[in-house]
């Protein structure tokens, strides 16, 4: 189709790019090691979880600090394309980028705790069962969130070969499968049956939720848009009614889920898309409960300091501020501008600033989302600018491969998302504002 041809068109336009940016950078990077300060007169920084937020703090801050990123895997996995892996597992390598090597170091492990008189953080690394202790000038926390089933990576796939192993599995059940339940019609549990239904039109597949409409938190055009486009594809929606039980023990099974009116929905596979956990049962008893919330989010201040720990903060899925934003990657790395920002103005003894005004310079972040129906089809919003169809989908596509560029440390990618951070927080403010602005 000629969305394939143009994404091509614009991946050879943007690599070739990137051999001209990297050869540009090759004495930009001379001279910043000739001039970073001494390893021994850094302050130590270490970073918690190797996603958006982390490697984005991991790449602006080890320059002027000792950086030492942990995690419990050895790769960065963008999980916003990894549900398309359900029906094309040969994508799964071009959404994965091995953590970075260069300017920081890195420790493959579980963080199990901190010491926060000491300023110590615990880790129980994979090559035994010693806790490891890494003492830390600063503690930057971005664990994210977990998520039920495969779509987000556990602690046994340390490595890319493991993960890869997982998704095999999962690939064939699904091609073996004639029907299909899907429980949640958020964006998770759309986006899974769009790419269902775009490679495997002839299975039957039954979206359930609560909400009487689909991706309900999203802009009504968004909302309009998947319906007409699931409704055409013959995908059975059940909206309107809850599960039977009560949460988290749900009337849901490997062959199907019980409605609360008694209706039995079977299928061969389910899929379970609702419900993420904020990853923070590791440090919650290391901290006062007033820190942690009845959800299990840490708590933030303005400056998104963990209550009471003026050298502890906190990013994306694993933290809740009052701003209430719907958890997201591009998000996630917002935090992380004002994280970084916040870091070097404690050393500099200069005010604090406040989120998410000291990032965007306004009240709100922008709400950008993409929701992708396949490989052809989307729903793209910023505010209340909403582009459907084939022109989202190239969006999307690009939006996945600059930014596992930029985690892959490639120029192009992050050339990429300097520009873009700093126009969607100028179009954010001046032209496509948030309607409450």
């Amino acid at each position: 189709m000629w969305l394939e041809g143009t994404t091509l068109f614009l991946e050879g336009i943007l690599r070739a790019l990137n051999i001209v940016l990297h050869v540009i950078q090759l004495p930009v990077q001379a001279y910043q090691t000739m001039t970073a300060k001494p390893t021994h007169k850094r302050k130590r920084v270490v970073i918690v979880g190797a996603s958006f937020a982390g490697l984005w703090c991991q790449r602006n801050l080890c320059k002027d600090f000792d950086v030492t990123v942990v995690d419990y895997k050895r790769y960065f996995e963008y999980t916003p394309g990894i549900l398309r892996v359900f029906v094309e597992l040969g994508h799964l390598p071009r959404i994965t980028a091995a953590l970075p090597k260069m300017g920081s170091k890195f420790v493959c492990g579980e963080a199990v705790g901190i010491d926060s008189g000491r300023s110590l953080l615990q880790v129980k690394t994979k090559t035994g069962q010693d806790v490891q202790e890494i003492p830390f000038d600063y503690l930057l926390i971005g664990t994210g969130s977990s998520y039920s089933g495969s779509i987000k990576p556990s602690v046994r796939e340390v490595t890319s070969s493991d993960r890869l192993a997982t998704w095999t599995s999962e690939f064939e059940r699904l091609r073996r499968a004639h029907s299909v339940l899907i429980v949640g019609g958020g964006p998770v549990g759309v986006e899974l049956a769009g790419e269902i239904l775009t490679r495997y039109p002839e299975k039957r597949v039954i979206i359930t939720d609560r909400a009487k409409e689909l991706c309900a938190a999203f802009h009504p055009s968004t909302r309009s848009h998947v319906k007409r486009w699931l409704q055409k594809h013959k995908c059975n929606l059940v909206l309107g009614e809850s599960i039977g039980g009560k949460y988290p023990d749900l009337s849901i099974d490997s062959k199907g889920c019980t409605l609360s009116s008694g209706r039995r929905l079977s299928a061969d596979v389910v899929y379970r898309c609702m419900g993420f956990k904020p990853c923070s049962k590791w440090i919650a008893n290391s901290i006062p409960k007033e820190c942690v919330d009845s959800k299990g989010f840490l708590i933030v201040n303005d400056h998104l300091q963990l209550k009471g720990f003026p050298n502890i903060f906190a990013m994306g899925d694993v933290m809740t501020h009052e701003s209430n934003e719907i958890k997201l990657g591009h998000t996630a790395e917002v935090n992380a501008h004002l994280v970084v920002d916040n870091l070097q103005r404690l050393e500099t003894k200069r005010p604090l600033q406040s989120y998410p005004f000291g990032v965007v310079g306004a009240r709100r972040t922008p709400r950008v989302y993409c929701v992708s129906l396949g490989k052809y089809d989307a729903s793209l919003g910023f505010n209340w600018l909403i582009v459907n169809g084939p022109v989202a989908a190239v969006f999307k596509w690009l939006l996945e491969w600059t930014k596992v560029m930029a985690c892959r440390e490639a120029p192009i990618g992050i050339f990429f998302w300097i520009i873009a951070d700093k126009m969607s927080n100028f179009i954010g403010k001046y032209l496509i504002k948030t309607q409450d602005s």
